[in-house]
């Protein structure tokens, strides 16, 4: 038999392993807080973002299609320049090389508004794309954060804990530290 400090030791090594699961397990909630308060903050940033790649979107499209007003205007004036000059030496304007030289000089110009254009539409689809990955990002992390449930995490930690105090107490009444009723076992020394 087992003196009682041995058995004071047992139950001091059980209580500690059940004391120790304890704080593993309010670890682990508060690591799991964490996680979902970090994942919560990662997905208001990407959703933020989204919000921004939209704004610098619509300001493409709108510096494009004011870049496309400029550019008539300038063809415009352009070809209003060059009446002015034919007609100023005598050249009929709406007639021959005069009427061609007009009409390329106003394809060209919408040849160049379309490409302004183009490229506006160009840039937007861009910030859209970015866009889209933001808010890909968002739900991402708000799902990670609502994956963030400590329960699981907590239930794995108390199993483990629980089949080590259970371990313990077995291998200390496999090894005659308790006596059959509970109580402490008395070693040569005799019973009190």
């Amino acid at each position: 038999m087992c003196e009682p400090t041995t058995a004071t030791l047992a139950i001091a090594s059980i209580a500690a392993t059940a004391l120790g699961t304890g704080v593993s397990m309010y670890g682990q909630m508060q690591q799991s807080k964490a996680q979902a308060g970090m994942a919560e903050y990662q997905s208001a940033v990407a959703r933020n973002n989204s919000i921004l790649a939209e704004r610098a979107a619509a300001d493409a499209e709108l510096r494009g299609a004011q870049a496309e007003r400029r550019q008539r205007s300038q063809i415009s004036t352009v070809q209003g320049r060059q009446r002015a000059v034919l007609a100023a030496n005598g050249v009929l304007v709406d007639d021959g090389s005069a009427l061609d030289l007009v009409s390329d000089t106003a394809q060209i110009g919408e040849v160049d508004a379309l490409t302004i254009r183009s490229n506006a539409q160009r840039e937007a689809m861009g910030y859209r794309a970015q866009g889209a990955n933001y808010q890909a990002d968002a739900s991402l992390a708000s799902m990670r954060a609502s994956a963030a449930d400590p329960t699981l995490g907590m239930a794995g930690t108390f199993l483990g804990g629980l089949g080590s105090v259970a371990s313990k107490w077995y291998s200390f009444r496999k090894n005659d530290v308790f006596n059959s009723g509970g109580g402490f076992a008395m070693g040569s020394y005799g019973a009190p």
